[in-house]
């Protein structure tokens, strides 16, 4: 059925929370749901994040990445899928593509690396595998959402070579070569302008550079100016606004401002991801997860947390024997985090805890819980901890080794918030450190969906990080604790020493709208390995049961002018139980006048051998391996050099290396001045002055932090507000706590109320008044808006008279 043009205005904004407008039953409705790691599926006025359906958790993209397994990441989406086709969803909301500029981005457990290639890479097989079995993924956060502190308002300044190079270069192979139906819009500003607003990002590069012919879908509440989205390349508002934007959106046509042919293109986007993944009428009476999918996934996430679980350092104590006695200390290891919190978090049918799977393993079990986990308040529990000390001697007595559970609570990161810091909560390394004076013979279980400091690393016989596993996790330790399985992770990440060894430290997470990147392309392990930076452990470390030999390295030739080029060498496992071994493949670039990180990971591979057994690993390089983006000519371009190729079982272990000349372009670049602080530390962190970084971003930085009466509109906050207006004020205090009334059995710091808190004083006052569903009337908004630029009979009239 033709649809009129009031009908496509109304296509370009959500029905409810979930659902795209049916425009009068014209078109089927579509109904979208959180992923990216299970299905977060919710009755459309469902106010509580965590109520949903029962769904299977899977591992989080912080734990798949440690897998560095393409399959895994697949295996995941499929029955993902499986599961999203049982409940009618026809959008998954992931994969999360966005790079972990510091470990204290609290959304990082969605996110899968600091690595663009392997997180596109991965993010690619992903949305290759969900959309195989028909439905749509929805890649995100586009773009320069690295961090939770003011995500809604702030404006991430980045210079065009690490936009390029490092935050856009993951979502470019994920559209190329993953073909998602639908790119998610970020809520924050991207170089002065907000995500959802920027058509320099959503149709320059994201349709006209990369051929991206898909949706583009605002994040929830992230779009405020729906006519300024649609000419940028907007096509979908989530969730619906309650008329207030299709309202704005029909004037503005009526008045010229925008173009019929704009609101034509973006419906006709959407009608045609509806025709594709909409779920058909006659199968919408069969609903439900079967016990049987929940069985069968269940068994694929215990694997995928087999297969991607770390082993950071082990001396021979594990894996533990056959029927061993052992010790288990901390609450962890019994109330188990194995996701994160947010608007993935899943709710999962109970499994097995880690001291009932390890029973089940054969070993014999004392358990002592040591701590408590369900507070950030970090409060020590004397007679917790007494208990566990006294068990510890006694089982230093019987020679019992310990296994000790700890890591990051769900308090203390999470979507909404950031981390202020990287300890360890000072209740467990408090506990640790008399835990291990009474028993040296202990091994650290670490959870945690991004790196902490490990001051007891060298306490330790054994650290074995799970990061968060999902609903499987006690039955994946016990496989991995007693050998079954053998550990094959590999970190996606760098853990550094501590928080001042951090490149973007002084600039990241701070009370500021104007968020400058001025580590520009040195970040993770391209800042470590260039500066020569001694970590904890490396990018890519990881290590096993057994042990593997590389040898024979050869390229496919000795001079390199384009095309491909085929890196080839020979992987043998030298060990006597089956392994699997992640191979790396690491560019090494030549000395020359610009900006340029040593070396840059360019192709992997994961291998499964038998004791004695070998194989030839055969991987790919192609000109974008050796190239850098030039901001003059719009382009990546490759230049001429030396190079040298690095088969590396991490950053750090480069096992077989080899020389190869590039002929590409003679490149020079005058970055002298930028190089000039780049190279310079004060000792502990980078040093660049905010004029060096102006030379490098190569525009005036923003100053959204200066703010005064006559310039607030709905798109500030409602924090930002209160600091002008008593009526902000009041509102503020008012919607606060109205959260915590909502909550009233929850604790404070609960992961889920933390993040309504965060999304009420930070998000903008049109975001929070629009997804209210109508509880808060819009003339609030407009209300207090009015008040902060110094018109208050104005703002009192709007209250009163409608």
């Amino acid at each position: 059925m033709e649809l009129s043009p009031d009908d496509k205005i109304l296509l370009l904004t959500g029905k409810g929370l979930w659902h795209t407008n049916d425009c009068g039953k014209k078109l089927p409705s579509m109904l979208l749901s959180d992923g990216p790691h299970g299905l977060r599926r919710q009755e459309e006025n469902e106010l509580e994040n965590n109520a949903s359906y029962p769904a299977t958790c899977f591992p989080p993209a912080c734990t798949v990445a440690s897998s560095w397994d393409t399959d895994a990441a697949a295996e995941l989406a499929s029955a993902l899928a499986d599961e999203a086709l049982a409940e009618h969803v026809s959008v998954v909301l992931g994969p999360g593509v966005n790079i972990k500029r510091s470990p204290l981005c609290g959304r990082n457990f969605e996110y899968f690396s600091e690595d663009p290639f392997l997180s596109g890479k991965l993010a690619a097989s992903y949305i290759r595998a969900l959309q195989k079995k028909g439905v749509a993924a929805s890649l995100k956060h586009f773009a320069g959402n690295n961090q939770e502190t003011r995500r809604q308002t702030s404006n991430s300044q980045i210079d065009e070579r690490a936009l390029r190079e490092i935050y856009l270069a993951a979502f470019e192979t994920a559209v190329k070569e993953g073909k998602p139906a639908t790119v998610m819009a970020s809520y924050n500003r991207l170089n002065g302008t907000y995500a959802c607003e920027n058509k320099t990002l959503l149709t320059g590069i994201l349709r006209n550079e990369w051929g991206f012919d898909g949706v583009v879908i605002s994040d929830w509440g992230a779009c405020t100016d729906l006519p300024a989205c649609i000419q940028a390349g907007m096509d979908l508002e989530m969730p619906g606004s309650g008329s207030i934007h299709t309202t704005r959106l029909m004037q503005a046509v009526k008045q010229g401002t925008i173009s019929e042919a704009d609101i034509d293109k973006a419906a006709s986007r959407i009608e045609k991801l509806v025709q594709t993944y909409a779920v058909p009428g006659e199968k919408l009476h069969e609903t439900g997860i079967s016990p049987a999918l929940f069985e069968k996934n269940h068994l694929t996430a215990k694997d995928i947390a087999c297969r991607s679980a770390v082993l950071l350092q082990n001396d021979g104590m594990l894996p533990l024997k056959q029927g061993q006695d052992v010790l288990v200390i901390g609450s962890l290891a019994e109330r188990m985090r194995f996701q994160g919190g947010g608007s993935s978090h899943i709710h999962t049918a109970a499994t097995k805890n880690a001291v009932e799977a390890l029973a089940d393993c054969g070993m014999h079990v004392r358990y002592a819980g040591g701590y408590t986990s369900v507070t950030c308040k970090q409060i020590t529990d004397t007679a917790l901890a007494e208990q566990a000390v006294a068990a510890a001697r006694e089982a230093a007595a019987e020679h019992m080794p310990i296994l000790f559970f700890g890591g990051l609570t769900d308090s203390i990161e999470g979507e909404g918030f950031d981390r202020r810091t990287l300890s360890l909560p000072e209740n467990q390394l408090t506990l640790f450190n008399a835990v291990q004076k009474a028993n040296p013979d202990i091994a650290f279980i670490s959870f945690s969906g991004s790196p902490f400091e490990m001051p007891f690393a060298d306490k330790t016989r054994a650290i074995l990080q799970m990061y968060l596993p999902g609903q499987a996790a006690g039955e994946a330790c016990a496989a991995l604790i007693t050998g079954r399985v053998n550990p094959s992770g590999k970190l996606a990440e760098t853990f550094p020493f501590s928080v001042d060894d951090v490149p973007c430290r002084d600039w990241f997470g701070k009370n500021t709208d104007d968020v400058e990147y001025r580590e520009s392309i040195f970040t993770g392990y391209r800042y470590y390995d260039t500066f020569k930076i001694p970590v904890l452990f490396p990018f890519g470390h990881g290590l096993s049961y057994t042990t593997f030999s590389y040898s024979s390295l050869h390229l496919s030739t000795q001079v390199f002018t384009g095309g491909t080029l085929t890196v080839s060498f020979t992987v043998k496992n030298t060990g006597t139980v089956t392994g699997a071994e992640t191979v790396q493949l690491y560019v090494q670039n030549p000395p020359c006048s610009c900006l340029r990180t040593k070396r840059e990971l360019r192709a992997f591979a994961k291998v499964y051998l038998e004791p004695g057994a070998q194989r030839q690993i055969d991987l790919t390089l192609d000109e974008r391996s050796f190239s850098l983006y030039d901001k003059k000519e719009r382009e990546f371009i490759m230049p001429s050099g030396t190079y040298t190729i690095l088969a590396a079982a991490s950053i750090a272990d480069c096992r077989l290396k080899a020389e190869l000349t590039v002929k590409g372009t003679e490149y020079e670049c005058d970055d002298r001045a930028a190089l000039s602080c780049y190279f310079r530390r004060d000792g502990s962190h980078l040093e660049v002055t905010e004029e060096q970084f102006r030379i490098l971003y190569g525009r005036e930085t923003s100053s959204f932090d200066v703010l005064k009466k006559g310039t607030f509109t709905v798109q500030n906050s409602l924090q930002q507000l209160a600091e002008y207006s008593h009526l902000a004020g009041i509102v503020k205090w008012a919607a606060v706590h109205g959260v915590y009334l909502m909550f009233r059995k929850r604790r404070r710091d609960d992961p889920e109320v933390l993040m309504m808190i965060s999304g009420i004083l930070e998000g903008t006052v049109d975001s929070v008044v629009c997804q209210s569903k109508g509880i808060v009337p819009y003339r609030i908004a407009e209300a207090v808006v009015l008040s902060a630029n110094g018109h208050p009979f104005k703002a009192f009239k709007k209250l009163v008279w409608r």
